[in-house]
């Protein structure tokens, strides 16, 4: 017999139950350090594979996206706790969470333009329902198709920041401007939290 996979409702590929557990378990570290008021809600397209990369991963090794939002945040990890880190992130208000919750599965690497598209109205619905941010900070020149397609029909009920008309790069190719631009938004996200 084969076992048929339902589509897991973070992401929307076929979940087994490793996928699922994966999933909530970091919906659990998110959720630990999300803000009451959020002032800047970062919007990435999908969620690192490695946990290394996943922000609010609990062995805070910052690597790869995790520590570039935090640099971005001007947040340092200096000699400083795991903990202490994220603390830090939340009382300035601010959350990364990601179109599709969960990393793609390498069966699905083919079609993740497909699951982000599919993915996209519900991700809009939750910022407007339940994370209710200031504003939202796109970090991944991935969502441009779909900022794209959506401008003038978007309502999150908060301004969308862009850089011009694209979302932020927060990659490794990202340059020195537009690093400095999105550290301005975060800045000034973490100032009005603080006010």
């Amino acid at each position: 017999m084969t076992e048929s996979l339902l589509p897991c409702d973070g992401c929307g590929q076929p979940a087994t139950q490793e996928h699922i557990a994966r999933r909530l378990a970091r919906l659990e570290w998110m959720t630990r350090f999300r803000p009451v008021h959020i002032s800047g809600l970062l919007l990435g397209a999908i969620s690192p594979d490695r946990e290394a990369d996943f922000l609010y991963a609990p062995a805070g090794e910052f690597a790869g996206e995790a520590g570039r939002v935090l640099e971005a945040a001007g947040i340092s990890r200096v000699q400083k706790a795991t903990e202490d880190v994220l603390v830090e992130f939340q009382r300035r208000g601010l959350l990364l969470t990601h179109v599709l919750e969960c990393p793609i599965e390498p069966a699905h690497a083919q079609d993740s333009a497909g699951l982000l598209h599919a993915r996209f109205p519900a991700t809009l619905a939750r910022i407007r329902r339940s994370f209710r941010p200031k504003k939202v900070v796109p970090i991944s020149e991935l969502l441009d198709p779909l900022l794209r397609s959506a401008i003038g029909l978007v309502d999150t009920g908060c301004p969308i920041v862009l850089n011009g008309d694209k979302a932020f790069t927060l990659n490794d190719d990202a340059t020195r401007e537009v690093f400095a631009a999105l550290q301005k938004e975060l800045v000034g996200a973490s100032a009005a939290s603080r006010s």
